[in-house]
């Protein structure tokens, strides 16, 4: 699964691909790296990246609609700390940043299957 759930309006799924991180990269002005630093890791960022990867389950998004699911988030006693947290699951499921090796059972090797 490239993916991750989440419940804004409604449930969505939050999936990064390489076209999302260029286009979150154009909106918020800056790479994907440096939208990651903590100094950085904003309102603004967050909105970008929230965007990107939403867009590919509903073409008609704008940022400014995506600004409005985190409000709503929010105002349902959400925290931007969630949010972050679901976004950056997000963009390490995507795989663009390489994937954690996984210990399977009977793989004492740890090496991804």
């Amino acid at each position: 699964m490239n993916y991750v759930n989440i419940e804004l309006d409604k449930p969505r799924r939050l999936k990064f691909d390489y076209n999302a991180i260029c286009e979150a990269e154009d909106k918020a002005g800056m790479g994907i790296i440096d939208m990651m630093k903590e100094e950085n890791f904003g309102f603004r960022s967050i909105r970008a990246l929230m965007y990107a990867g939403l867009r590919w389950e509903q073409r008609n998004l704008t940022v400014e609609m995506a600004g409005q699911l985190l409000q709503s988030y929010i105002a349902k006693e959400g925290t931007m700390a969630e949010i972050a947290g679901i976004i950056t699951e997000a963009i390490f499921a995507s795989g663009l940043f390489g994937r954690q090796k996984e210990e399977t059972e009977g793989n004492a090797e740890g090496t991804v299957q």
